[in-house]
């Protein structure tokens, strides 16, 4: 049983208030990989830059979402997911949209993080993601990096 985008939106919408504000799409969504685009203008500091606040809260949602989706994936019955640290780093200025991803690195750790849910009932694990400044035909620049250790529970 996968989750799909619309239905994790449904899930933030009723339980994370913050998530509403934050101008958040969700381009890809599964239990490997998860990507959101970001609005900046939802996003702003006094400096016409990114809040960083809002890249750490956008970035946590993004690894809750990763963590959801495989759940429902491996056909877990629980949302009991929180972070109990959080590490960023700010690498340059974003002052554009931006996009965020969080994925396993591949297919073997996605597994032994449910495998180990499965048989401890509990698995806490770092996740990483990267948010990118988004750059027209320049690319895409990263501009923080966060880890995240999460706690899953039965």
């Amino acid at each position: 049983m996968e989750v799909n985008a619309q239905d994790f939106i449904q899930v933030l919408a009723d339980n994370i208030k913050l998530y509403e504000h934050l101008g958040i799409t969700v381009a890809e969504f599964s239990s490997q990989r998860v990507v959101f685009q970001v609005s900046l203008e939802k996003n702003l500091n006094h400096k016409g830059t990114a809040f960083g606040g809002s890249l750490y809260a956008t970035g946590v949602l993004s690894a809750y979402a990763l963590v959801l989706a495989g759940l429902k994936q491996h056909h877990i019955d629980t949302e009991n997911i929180v972070i109990a640290k959080g590490v960023i780093e700010y690498h340059r200025p974003i002052d554009s949209d931006f996009t965020i991803i969080c994925e396993f690195p591949d297919q073997q750790s996605e597994q032994e993080f449910y495998q180990e849910l499965k048989e401890k009932q509990r698995v806490r694990r770092d996740l990483q993601v990267q948010i990118f400044k988004d750059g027209g035909s320049g690319g895409r620049s990263l501009g923080a990096s966060l880890v995240g250790s999460f706690v899953v529970r039965m």
